[in-house]
């Protein structure tokens, strides 16, 4: 698994798991490097292990097996398709994280509401193959510019089968077990203007443990790490130890 690392020289760790596509989606909290280690595994399926397809089980085995290699628990965010893959992690490794951030989380598929986002996503993904496109909605989701440059580069590389089982990826309430005995602080994060879905996901997670509490930007859509970014970052200095 790759894995980029930002402040290695700094102790407490944040492991950050990017949403499809977007392995800098956090880019715009690189910046906690210089108080914190910042780890950014590239997940299965994209940037630079986008030459495998991406599988739900067994990206969780090789996230738990390398978070496991650190002396100490650790904080955990993720974002879209990372917040999904933390709420897993949490639930059935709980022993490796001190908290969790998770944002805009996709919990509740059911149809025909997953049967449209994989048709969206897939029209989305013909579109970056498109290199000035991608740049232009690399833009727009507020990339960086070096990291920019990185996700045109690394998109051109990501396999349809990778779109199709990311959206469709067994991950869910219903699939799930063992949220409910997390017994650290959890934060369930989402935009006022996500689906409805989205919203309802960070909502049954806060009334299925007492450790959890929900928050809804109003202001804010499917976006909130690069577009929200020094609220964000605050919120996450606020958790980290």
């Amino acid at each position: 698994m790759f894995v980029e690392e930002y402040g290695k020289d700094n102790k407490s760790v944040i492991v950050m798991l990017h949403g499809a596509n977007f392995v800098h989606c956090f880019g715009r909290q690189y910046s906690l490097a210089e108080k914190y280690h910042i780890v950014v595994p590239h997940i299965m399926g994209f940037g630079n292990e986008a030459d495998r397809a991406f599988d739900a089980e067994i990206c969780i085995r090789e996230l738990a097996d390398y978070i496991q290699s650190y002396d100490s628990k650790v904080l955990l965010i993720g974002f879209s398709l990372g917040a999904q893959l933390a709420f897993k992690l949490i639930s059935e490794y709980p022993n490796l994280f001190y908290a969790a951030i998770i944002v805009s989380p996709w919990l509740n598929k059911k149809e025909p509401e997953l049967s449209e986002v994989l048709r969206m996503n897939e029209k989305q993904f013909n579109s970056l193959k498109k290199k000035w496109l991608c740049n232009v909605i690399g833009v727009t989701n507020g990339l960086p510019s070096a990291q920019r440059k990185e996700f045109v580069r690394q998109m051109q590389q990501v396999k349809i089968e990778t779109i199709r089982t990311s959206v469709d990826n067994g991950i869910s309430f219903d699939s799930v077990r063992g949220f409910e005995n997390v017994d650290y602080p959890v934060i369930a994060l989402a935009g006022g203007k996500e689906q409805q879905s989205v919203l309802d996901s960070v909502k049954k997670m806060a009334d299925t443990n007492n450790n959890c509490r929900y928050e809804i930007w109003e202001k804010a859509a499917h976006n909130i790490p690069p577009m929200f970014s020094k609220r964000f970052i605050k919120l996450i200095m606020e958790t980290v130890q």
